[in-house]
This record gives C-alpha cells, structure tokens and sequence, in this order.
C-alpha cells in the first residue's frame, strides 16, 4: 500500500508527511487498543467515540467556561470515561444485554449530552497549558500524542501478556464455558475491558480538544469506525480468541495509509468511509474463510 501510495503521489514519502500520519492515527491506536481487547471477548464497543466526544465537551466546559484547573479537569473526564465503561461491562457482563446494544444505548447517551452541555455550539478553548498536551513537539518533530500512543500501546501489550487478567482475557474470548469451569470469574473478566476502554476513550477526548483548542458538538464522530476496522484488519477475530497488539497497530497503519493517500490524491473525503466499510466486510470474510479452512 506504501508503494502504491508513493508512487502514485510523491509527497508521501517526505518526513513532514511520515511525522504527520503518525500523529493523526496516533488517536485511532489508543482506541484501537480499547476495542481490540472488547473484539478478543467476542464483543464489541461502538461507544468510544461518544465517550471520546463527551469526554472533550466536558473539558472544553470545565477550562473555557469555570477555569477549572488542568489536573481536575482531567481527573473528572477520566471518571466519567471509567463511569461509562463500567456501566458497560455491567450490562453485558452482568445483566447479559448483548454489547452491540448496550453500547449503542452510551454512544446515544454520550452524543446526547455532548449536545445539551454545549448547547449545539462549538467550546474553544484558549489555554496554553492545557493546550500543551495535544500540541507540545518533542526532539525532530514527533508529536507528543504519539509518545501518547506508544506508551498505551506497550502498556496493553504487557497486561495482554503478563498479567493474569490479560491471560484470562484470551481464555474467556476462547471458551468461555471452559473458562468458568476452570475457575476464571467470567463476568469481572468481561467487564475489565469496557472500564479500560472508557478510560482510553475520554484521555483521547482531552488530547483531541487539546490538540485542535476547540470542541465540537459533533466531536469523535467515526472514530469507532476506524478502531474497528483496524482491529479486524490486524487480524483479530470477531467471533473472540485471537487478536494481537502488533496486528493492531499494522491495521491502524493501513487505515490510515488509505486516509493520507486518499487525502493527497485530493479524493473526496467522503469515499474513505466508503473505503472503510469494504475494507471491513472483507476482513471478516477473511477470518471466516480461515476459520472454515481450519475447521476442514
């Protein structure tokens, strides 16, 4: 893809444009980390994006509207992230409400309350040190956010494969039935995920706020598409029990080749989604023609 890119529009391979797609998918790895644990249960969660556009709504309010200072402000968004996930995981893990429905019902909620608290109208935020979190540059020009991304992206990587609850993350995603049998408190595991997801979901709101100074009703719109569609193209199975950090981040990468490729080439922004939706439907055609493969 990086060699059709570069072919196709020269301006790809400069390092102004490398140090650029790095620090504009840098969001989408976070949250892809946050959906690539859910898709490993055999579950999903398409309120990442509402959380992440509720999150900065909140943000932008505390600093602009009350001057709430910086640490506050991020301790609340991240509660209310926490807050999200766990009612979440509660309904799905607890109450057994399917999680396309359960988190449909938060993304409703979040997109809800994001336009009630902003009353519709955009939140600009003039605050240089809030503003310092999303926009700071660190030695040849590698954004902060992607220091952001890298340190999440290596922390999941060691709960996933150090840590007990990672493990059994991979157990229930497997064979949830053996998992309970083997003494693996099903639901807590079920559960980790979403409050781990809404806590990643709402920093990415306050790095995003941060980055552009303002927020918008409308903020996070697709961004559960694109972490989706990064998971099943880093090969995570929908149906639960496989998937790995580093498929995610190449699948992240190919999102986000595709964007930047179609955005030099000047094509309509509106044919990403378009591109998204059949890159997608074709991975889960993948893993459903190995699974068969691997079944006969």
């Amino acid at each position: 893809m990086c060699l059709i890119v570069s072919i196709l529009t020269p301006k790809f391979l400069t390092v102004s444009n490398t140090l650029n797609l790095l620090k504009a998918n840098s969001v989408n790895a976070i949250l892809s980390c946050a959906l690539t644990m859910a898709i490993m249960l055999g579950q999903i969660d398409i309120s990442v994006g509402s959380t992440l556009g509720l999150s900065g709504i909140v943000s932008a309010m505390l600093i602009t509207n009350y001057s709430f200072p910086i640490v506050p402000t991020i301790i609340i968004c991240l509660f209310i992230g926490m807050l999200i996930g766990a009612f979440n995981g509660f309904c799905i893990s607890f109450i057994g409400v399917p999680a396309f429905i359960a988190t449909l019902v938060t993304q409703c909620i979040g997109r809800g309350l994001a336009q009630v608290i902003c009353g519709g109208n955009p939140i600009r935020v003039r605050n240089d040190a809030f503003s310092a979190i999303g926009t700071t540059t660190l030695l040849n020009g590698v954004s902060i956010i992607t220091v952001y991304a890298v340190v999440c992206l290596v922390a999941t990587t060691i709960f996933l494969y150090k840590t007990k609850t990672g493990s059994y993350i991979y157990a229930v995603g497997g064979n949830e039935t053996a998992a309970k049998y083997s003494g693996i408190n099903v639901k807590r595991v079920m559960m980790t995920p979403y409050v781990i997801s809404g806590v990643l979901a709402a920093f990415c709101g306050i790095v995003w706020v941060a980055r552009l100074g303002s927020a918008t009703p409308t903020l996070g719109d697709g961004f559960e598409l694109d972490a989706i569609a990064a998971t099943a193209l880093g090969g995570a199975s929908m149906s639960g029990g496989v998937a790995n950090i580093g498929g995610t981040l190449l699948g992240v990468f190919m999102i986000g080749v595709i964007q930047n490729g179609l955005n030099l080439l000047g094509v309509n922004s509106f044919w990403q989604y378009v591109a998204k939706g059949i890159i997608i439907i074709i991975a889960v055609v993948i893993d459903i023609m190995r699974k068969k493969y691997k079944s006969n």
